[in-house]
C-alpha cells in the first residue's frame, strides 16, 4: 500500500537529479576543439530523462480515473445537422447493407361537412365523422451491392378492416458507393408508379394527410405490378417502367390484373442537386402512355318487366312490358396519357428546414378514381388538368406549419344543359389546406389539417351548379418504429 508514495519520491529525486545535471552542463564551459566530448555522460542524462518522462506518463494515467466519477457517463456527441430533403422514396432511399425492418402507425379522427346519418344506395354509410386507422405499415428491406428486396404490408380501416400488399420488389442493382443511389437498378414486382413526385413520396414523411385530389383521381393508390429500370449519375435521375395499368384501389374488377395486352409505359427524368450546404433543389418531368379498357356486355335473352304503375301490388296486363334479347357487345380499348412536371426546394435557415414544392399534370382519359373516364361510353375524350403548390416550414425540431393550394379539373369539355341549351361550365375542384403540428423528432407527429373545398357538385334553386359544402378537418397521430 506504500508503493505509490515511494514511487512519487523516486520520481521527485529523478527530476531533481536531471535538473542538477542540466544546470551543471549549462555552467560547464564548452570543450576546446582538442578536448574529446563526454559522450558517456550525455547518454546517461538522456536515459534518465526518458525514464522520468515515462514515469510522469504513468502517474497521469493513474490519476485520470480518480478525477472523474466512475458512474458519470461519457459526454454525448453533438447531434448531426438534419439532412435537407429528408424524405426518402424507393429506389433513392439508402438503407443499411443487409436486412432491416421498419414500420409506422397513423391513427386519426376526421370530420366531413357533408356527412349524414344515412346509407347510400347499396348500403355504404354516408357518415364519415369517425375514428380510423389510416395506415399501419410494416416493411422489410434487404440491401446488398448487387441485389435488393423490399416488402411492405398495409392494414387499415378506411373501408372496413383490410390488409393489403403494398410493395413486393425484387431488384438487381449496381451500387458501388453505399452513400449514393445505385448507378443502375432493375426491379420486377409490385412498386409505386414512378410518375411525378407525389406518387413516390412516402406517406410516412409526407406532412399533408393525403395526396392531392388530382393525384388520387388518376392513381387511386400508388402501387402497380410491372418492370422498372432506374438509375442515378451525379445529379441526374432517370426511371423507365412498364406496368399493368390497373393500380391498387381502382374502381374496376381488374385491380392488379390486366384485361388488355397494352401496358402503361412511364418515363421520368429529373435532377437532384445541392448547390449550397443549406439548399437542395430537385425536380423532373414525367410522361405516361397506356391503354384503358371498356368492358363489353353479355348477351341477354327475352324477358318481361313489370312496372306497378298504379302501386296496387297486383299484376295488370298493361303493366307488363316485353324486353327483346340483345347481342353481346365486344370490349374496346382506348388511349390514355399524361405529362407532368414537378419542382421542389429545401432550404435550412434559423427556424428549421423550409420546403416549397409544386407539380402540374395534363392528362386525357386517365381518371380512375373520381370522375372515371370512359370515352367509349361518353363518345368523346376527357381532358384533365391538375396542379398544386405547397410550403412546409419546420418550427425548430418540435413543430411544423404548412399550406397547400390545389386544383383539379376532371373534364375541360364539360357542358351543362340549361333551358334546352348546352352551356360550358367548369367541374374544377379547388382545395386550400392549412396544417400545423407538433413533432417528436424521428419518433412521432401530431398533426391537424383543415381542407376548405370548393366544387360544383350541388345545384341551386334555379338548377345552376353550385358549391356543395364538404369541408374536412383531420387530426392524426403518427408513431414510427
Amino acid at each position: 500500500m506504500h508503493e505509490r508514495p515511494l514511487r512519487r519520491v523516486a520520481v521527485v529525486l529523478a527530476i531533481a537529479v536531471t535538473c542538477a545535471a542540466g544546470t551543471a552542463m549549462a555552467q560547464t564551459p564548452p570543450p576546446s576543439p582538442t578536448e574529446p566530448p563526454s559522450s558517456s555522460r550525455d547518454a546517461d542524462v538522456a536515459a534518465l530523462r526518458e525514464e522520468v518522462r515515462a514515469l510522469r506518463t504513468e502517474i497521469e494515467a493513474q490519476k485520470a480515473p480518480s478525477t472523474a466519477s466512475a458512474s458519470e457517463p461519457p459526454a454525448a456527441a453533438p447531434p448531426a445537422p438534419r439532412s435537407l430533403g429528408s424524405e426518402a422514396f424507393w429506389p433513392w432511399v439508402l438503407p443499411p447493407e443487409g436486412i432491416s425492418g421498419g414500420g409506422y402507425l397513423q391513427s386519426q379522427y376526421e370530420s366531413h361537412q357533408d356527412s349524414q346519418d344515412q346509407l347510400q344506395q347499396g348500403g355504404v354509410p354516408l357518415n364519415q365523422d369517425r375514428f380510423s386507422i389510416r395506415r399501419a405499415r410494416a416493411s422489410l428491406v434487404g440491401e446488398w451491392k448487387y441485389a435488393a428486396v423490399a416488402l411492405e404490408l398495409d392494414a387499415n380501416t378506411t373501408s372496413g378492416p383490410q390488409v393489403d400488399l403494398r410493395k413486393a420488389e425484387a431488384s438487381l442493382q449496381y451500387r458501388p458507393d453505399r452513400s449514393r443511389p445505385p448507378l443502375v437498378m432493375a426491379t420486377l414486382g409490385l412498386f409505386d408508379i414512378p410518375f411525378g413526385y407525389e406518387l413516390v413520396e412516402s406517406p410516412r414523411t409526407r406532412w399533408f394527410m393525403e395526396r392531392s385530389v388530382a393525384s388520387r383521381a388518376w392513381f387511386p393508390a400508388e402501387p402497380d405490378l410491372g418492370l422498372r429500370l432506374a438509375g442515378a449519375l451525379s445529379w441526374f435521375r432517370w426511371t423507365i417502367a412498364a406496368q399493368n395499368g390497373e393500380p391498387l384501389g381502382e374502381k374496376s374488377p381488374f385491380v392488379l390484373q390486366d384485361p388488355n395486352a397494352g401496358k402503361d409505359v412511364v418515363f421520368r427524368f429529373g435532377f437532384d442537386t445541392t448547390p449550397m450546404p443549406d439548399l437542395q433543389v430537385a425536380g423532373g418531368v414525367s410522361s405516361l402512355r397506356g391503354k384503358g379498357f371498356h368492358a363489353g356486355t353479355d348477351a341477354t335473352s327475352t324477358n318481361i318487366q313489370w312496372h306497378d304503375t298504379n302501386e296496387d301490388g297486383q299484376i295488370q296486363p298493361y303493366e307488363l312490358t316485353p324486353v327483346p334479347p340483345t347481342s353481346a357487345t365486344v370490349s374496346q380499348n382506348f388511349d390514355r396519357w399524361a405529362v407532368g412536371a414537378d419542382l421542389r426546394m429545401h432550404y435550412r435557415w434559423w427556424p428549421g428546414v423550409l420546403k416549397v414544392y409544386g407539380e402540374i399534370v395534363l392528362a386525357q382519359n386517365l381518371d380512375r378514381g373520381l370522375y372515371v373516364a370512359d370515352p367509349v361510353l361518353a363518345g368523346l375524350d376527357q381532358r384533365e388538368l391538375g396542379y398544386y403548390v405547397a410550403a412546409v416550414q419546420e418550427v425548430t425540431r418540435w413543430g411544423v406549419v404548412g399550406l397547400r393550394y390545389e386544383s383539379y379539373d376532371p373534364n375541360s369539355n364539360a357542358f351543362d344543359k340549361r333551358g334546352g341549351k348546352l352551356l360550358p361550365f367548369t367541374e374544377a375542384i379547388t382545395t386550400v389546406s392549412p396544417l400545423f403540428g407538433f413533432v417528436l423528432p424521428d419518433r412521432a407527429r401530431l398533426l391537424f389539417q383543415y381542407d376548405f373545398i370548393k366544387n360544383a357538385l350541388a345545384r341551386d334553386g334555379t338548377g345552376v351548379p353550385t358549391n356543395l359544402k364538404d369541408n374536412v378537418w383531420t387530426v392524426r397521430l403518427q408513431v414510427q418504429l
